[in-house]
């Protein structure tokens, strides 16, 4: 016999080490309940009115339950739980392949169970069932023995999660008591900002691979060359080995830019007056489950999310070209480990994406929920922009304005190309959004921008896209609506 499985009590709540917490104890039903309470009744009612055999009856109602439950604490299921996970690593619309195998380790059968894989942003329906019974390890047949759980997800957010644990729940027979059985661990899961085909984002190719690898040796070990300390993201073929030893700590080349030709990605993380009122996710599973802060659900700010995609596609296409990218937001990084003064997140043109992309993964908007309020770095963009010169320049707007915009859009006279894709939620030029967004348009495009506007009320953004301000250099930024 099965039931769906029901939130347990709110006071009972609790979290520890990031895990859900399940009432798992095994419990009597209402139905037990009220028959211990009625074989009570007919026990006093038996010496109140001398009757012998209500005696009886409220002995065989009271014992009932009582040896039901002793009988299920005391033969409880092992159980094993084998958990595959295809792939480990997605990007946001992508399929996510699960299947989970249970086994019986125990001498005593499993009785059919409802079951839910506990995964965030899934609905109940995609990860919840009806587990038939599994045998016990006196059953000579593997089969039966097993029971297989698999379910396919689309809908996972940015960020890491976890996958399960496996909660099954199940009523005895008689009906008269429920258990909760928690089984396996959580696996975690990445997923990554949707990469987008931008092939048509027209910036010149610079060089690869062997021209920029003998730009390194020319450059050799000599000791005139400028060093300074090795940061997050810098390439170990750049250390100074020489100058490393002298300094006792790890230097690189300072001037090694001249070898690849670098590119500014400025990503828009000011707070947005909508963060607040963001929509909350659907009610999951953590609902049920008695997990209050996942319960409420995460904020979605559809326009940031599709921020970050649209950095993460420019970075991979810029990459793809031959740049070395470096990655900027106007916000100090949230874990803090950037200094704005030495630059942004750098990816060379020969290294992999992945610490990039990670990066993308957790970044929010400044000061969202709990999270405390990160200095502005516009000021630190600019003067290394500067300091790089002449090279593509991508700035993906939200919500950015006054002196820091102003600075931002001062440095189109730098970038080759500067690009500016302004996202919003605008559904019409009419709408005061839409309002907005045209003048930030027309203040870029005088600057010497080139000018994307992306509205996330469109189904496909990407698609909608449209563009303003003369090419220059024959760079010509367009988008397709193209998925990669």
């Amino acid at each position: 016999m099965t039931t769906p499985l029901a939130p347990p009590s709110r006071s009972a709540s609790n979290r520890t080490g990031g895990e859900v917490a399940v009432a798992k104890r095994l419990r009597p039903t209402r139905r037990a309940v009220g028959m211990l309470v009625v074989g009570m009744l007919f026990v006093v009612a038996a010496v109140l009115f001398g009757r012998a055999e209500f005696i009886a009856l409220g002995a065989f109602l009271v014992a009932l339950p009582a040896c039901t439950y002793a009988l299920r604490a005391l033969f409880k299921p092992r159980l094993e739980l084998e958990r595959q996970i295809f792939p480990s690593t997605i990007a946001v619309g992508d399929r996510l392949r699960v299947i989970a195998e249970v086994r019986n380790r125990s001498i005593v059968a499993l009785e059919p169970a409802t079951y839910v894989d506990l995964t965030p942003g899934a609905a109940v329906s995609s990860i919840g069932g009806v587990m038939p019974q599994v045998g016990s390890r006196l059953r000579r047949s593997e089969r039966h023995r097993r029971r297989r759980v698999a379910y396919t997800l689309t809908t996972m957010r940015r960020g890491v999660h976890d996958i399960g644990p496996l909660l099954l729940e199940n009523i005895d027979g008689l009906g008269l008591t429920r258990r909760v059985i928690r089984v396996g661990d959580p696996e975690s899961v990445e997923v990554w900002p949707h990469v987008h085909d931008i092939d048509s984002l027209d910036v010149p190719a610079t060089r690869h691979g062997g021209e920029v690898e003998a730009g390194i040796a020319a450059a050799g070990d000599s000791d005139d060359v400028l060093t300074r300390e090795y940061r997050r993201g810098d390439a170990m073929r750049r250390v100074h080995w020489r100058a490393t030893a002298r300094a006792d700590d790890l230097r690189v080349r300072q001037e090694e830019h001249h070898a690849e030709v670098s590119s500014l990605i400025i990503l828009d993380t000011t707070r947005s007056p909508i963060d607040d009122d963001a929509d909350a996710e659907p009610v999951t599973i953590f609902d049920m489950m008695d997990a209050p802060e996942q319960a409420r659900g995460a904020r979605i700010d559809p326009v940031f999310e599709h921020c970050v995609s649209v950095a993460a596609s420019v970075a991979v296409r810029l990459h793809e070209l031959g740049y070395e990218t470096e990655l900027f937001e106007t916000n100090e990084f949230l874990d803090g480990a950037d200094d704005p003064r030495l630059g942004g997140l750098r990816v060379a043109s020969k290294d992999s994406m992945s610490s990039l992309m990670r990066h993308l993964m957790h970044t929010q908007p400044n000061a969202l929920g709990d999270t405390p309020e990160r200095p502005s770095t516009v000021g630190h963009i600019a003067q290394r922009a500067l300091r790089i010169g002449r090279a593509p320049i991508v700035y993906v707007h939200r919500e950015l304005a006054g002196d820091d915009l102003a600075a931002i859009r001062d440095l189109g006279r730098v970038g080759t190309p500067a690009i500016a894709v302004i996202v919003g939620d605008h559904a019409g030029p009419a709408t005061p959004s839409g309002k907005r967004v045209a003048g930030v348009q027309r203040d870029f495009a005088r600057e010497g921008w080139e000018v994307v506007v992306m509205s996330t009320a469109h189904a496909d953004p990407w698609a909608s896209a449209s563009r303003v301000g003369a090419p220059r250099g024959g760079a010509r930024p367009a988008a397709k609506g193209a998925h990669a």
